[in-house]
C-alpha cells in the first residue's frame, strides 16, 4: 500500500526521507537488543523481516494505481514492540523496494507509511489498552490482537489512501470498502496468531508481561 511506481515531487520526497530517518534513528536508539536474547526471539524477528516483503508481493490492484494486500505489520508490532518493529519493518520496506524495483526516491514516504506510522500506531493502541482496560490476558489478546489490529489497519489504510489521492491519482470509489474488508480478515488472523504465540511461544511476544496479565489472576 505504499507508493513505489510513481515519483513524488522532489521537495516532498526529501522532507519525507528526513522525517523517516529522524523517526528511525530515535527508535533505533531506544531498541534494547537484549530483549531478543530470549530463546528463538531473534530468529522470529529476522524471519518476520524476510516474510513481510514476500507477503506484500501478493497484492491485488484496485483501479489503476493502488494495490491492496495483507500488511502483517500489527503482528510484528504486537510481538516485538515499537522500537524493534520500526527497525524491522524499515528493513522489510527496503527489501521490498529492491525486490519490486520500486523508486528509491520514494523510500522516505514508504518508510513512514509502512514502518514508522504503523509501529507508533500499534504502540498507542497497546498503551491505551493497558491504561484504560482491565489487566487480563483476554483483554490483551482481544483488545490488541483483534480490535487493536483492526484500528491499526484501518488508520494505516486511510493514510495510504490519502497519500495516493494527494500524490498519485484518485482511487477507485470502492477502495476503502475493500481495504476495510481485508483489514477485518487480517484482524482475525492476527488475533489467532498472537494467541498461538502467546500460549506456546511466549518468549517471542516481547510486549506480553506476565506480572501484569497473569500473576495473581
Amino acid at each position: 500500500m505504499g507508493i513505489f511506481d510513481v515519483a513524488l515531487p522532489p521537495a516532498v520526497a526529501y522532507v519525507m526521507l528526513a522525517a523517516a530517518i529522524a523517526a528511525l534513528a530515535r527508535d533505533a536508539r531506544l531498541t534494547s537488543w537484549k530483549h531478543v536474547d530470549r530463546f528463538g526471539a531473534f530468529s522470529a524477528w529476522c524471519f518476520s523481516i524476510i516474510v513481510l516483503p514476500l507477503l506484500w508481493r501478493m497484492d491485488v490492484r484496485i483501479g489503476n494505481e493502488m494495490d491492496l494486500h495483507l500488511l502483517g505489520m500489527p503482528l510484528f508490532v504486537l510481538m516485538f514492540g515499537r522500537p524493534l518493529a520500526t527497525v524491522g519493518l524499515s528493513l522489510a520496506v527496503v527489501a521490498y523496494t529492491a525486490l519490486q524495483g520500486g523508486l528509491w526516491s520514494n523510500l522516505g514516504l514508504n518508510l513512514l507509511m509502512l514502518a514508522v506510522f504503523p509501529a507508533w500506531c500499534g504502540d498507542a493502541v497497546m498503551r491505551a489498552t493497558r491504561r484504560f482496560l482491565p489487566h487480563h490476558i483476554f483483554i490483551y489478546l482481544l483488545g490488541n490482537g483483534f480490535f487493536g489490529t483492526m484500528a491499526m489497519l484501518a488508520v494505516t489504510g486511510m493514510v495510504s489512501v490519502a497519500a495516493h489521492v494527494m500524490w498519485v491519482a484518485p482511487v477507485a470509489a470502492d477502495t476503502i470498502a475493500y481495504m476495510l474488508l481485508l483489514a477485518w480478515g487480517e484482524s482475525f488472523l492476527t488475533g489467532f496468531l498472537l494467541t498461538i504465540f502467546t500460549v506456546y511461544r511466549p518468549e517471542w511476544v516481547l510486549t506480553f508481561d506476565d506480572d501484569v496479565y497473569l500473576r495473581g489472576k
